[in-house]
C-alpha cells in the first residue's frame, strides 16, 4: 500500500476515489463533473494496488472570526474500506496531515458514530449555537425559483458582499456549489431580484429554515424580511451566523450537529458554522 496525494482536478485521482466514498457514503461525481477542484481541495489517500482504501480530504479555509481573518483546515471525506478498517490507516494520513499544517486550526462535523474516534487524534468536542428569531413572516406572493445551475446561482456564490464579522467562510463557493448541486436543497432557491439576493430556505409549518443569503448588495435585515416568499412564519433559524445589526436573534445549544476543533488557541464562544461551507 502507498500514500497518494491529488490537489488538482485529476480525474483519475476522483475516479479511483468516488469509488471509496460511493461504497461509503455518496456518489460525489456531481461535484467533480463541476471542475471545482483546485489546491484549496486536498485529498490524502492509501492505495492498495490502483484501488483507495482510505481518504482524507481537506479544504484550505480563509474563516472572519471576530473580525479577523485567519488560516484554518476544513476536514470531510474521512472514509475507510469496511475490511481495511482496523489497521491504523486513518492513523497515518491524520499524521501526514499534522506533519504538514502542524498548529493550523481544523474542523470536521462527524455523525454519532465516531464520538470516541477524533479525540484520539486531538480533536475536541465543540457545541455550536442555533441562531434563532421569532418574527411573523406572512407574504403570500409568488416566490421567483431558481435551478441550482442556474448561471446567476453562481454569480450570487462567487460575489456576495455579506459576511459576518463574527464567524464566517470567506471562499468556500466550491462548497457552496457542492450543497447546492447534490439535491437537497433543489427547491429552496429562491431569488429577490430587486435587493440582489439569492435566499437559500425551507419552510416546515411554522418555521423557516435559512441555509444561506447571499447578496451582490448591502441589505439590511428588514429589507429581506419583507421581501421572503413564505406565509405563517412564526420562527426562524440560521444555518450561519447572521450579520445584519438590525436583527434581534437568540442563540441556543444545538446538540444534533457534532462538531469537533483542533488547535484553537481560544475559546471559540458562541458560534454558529456555516452550513453550506462545511466538507
Amino acid at each position: 500500500m502507498k500514500l497518494v496525494f491529488c490537489n488538482s482536478n485529476d480525474k483519475d485521482h476522483q475516479n479511483r476515489l468516488n469509488a471509496l466514498l460511493r461504497e461509503v457514503f455518496f456518489d460525489f461525481r456531481f461535484w467533480y463533473d463541476l471542475d471545482l477542484w483546485d489546491d484549496r481541495y486536498e485529498s490524502y489517500a492509501i492505495a492498495d494496488q490502483d484501488e483507495i482504501v482510505s481518504n482524507i480530504c481537506l479544504y484550505k479555509t480563509s474563516v472572519l472570526y471576530r473580525n479577523q481573518r485567519y488560516d484554518a483546515l476544513s476536514l470531510g471525506a474521512v472514509a475507510t474500506k469496511p475490511e481495511y478498517r482496523g489497521r491504523g490507516l486513518l492513523r497515518q494520513l491524520m499524521e501526514q496531515i499534522d506533519r504538514k499544517y502542524a498548529g493550523v486550526p481544523m474542523y470536521l462535523s462527524a455523525n454519532d458514530t465516531v464520538l470516541d474516534f477524533y479525540p484520539h487524534f486531538g480533536f475536541r468536542r465543540f457545541t455550536e449555537q442555533l441562531p434563532i428569531c421569532r418574527q411573523d413572516i406572512d407574504h403570500p406572493v409568488a416566490p421567483r425559483r431558481l435551478s441550482h445551475d442556474d448561471p446567476r446561482v453562481w454569480q450570487y456564490i462567487f460575489n456576495r458582499v455579506n459576511f459576518s464579522s463574527s464567524f464566517d467562510c470567506l471562499n468556500t463557493e466550491p462548497v457552496n456549489l457542492f450543497h447546492l448541486y447534490s439535491g437537497y436543497l433543489n427547491d429552496c432557491l429562491y431569488e429577490l431580484q430587486d435587493i440582489n439576493t439569492l435566499v437559500v430556505a425551507q419552510q416546515n409549518a411554522a418555521t423557516l429554515k435559512l441555509f444561506g443569503v447571499f447578496s451582490l448588495q448591502e441589505i439590511t435585515w428588514q429589507d429581506l424580511a419583507g421581501r421572503l416568499p413564505f406565509s405563517g412564519i412564526k420562527r426562524l433559524e440560521f444555518g450561519f451566523m447572521p450579520y445584519w445589526p438590525d436583527l434581534h436573534y437568540d442563540l441556543q445549544a444545538d446538540d444534533s450537529a457534532l462538531w469537533f476543533v483542533k488547535n484553537i488557541a481560544c475559546p471559540l464562544g458562541a458560534i454558529k458554522f456555516p452550513e453550506l461551507s462545511t466538507t
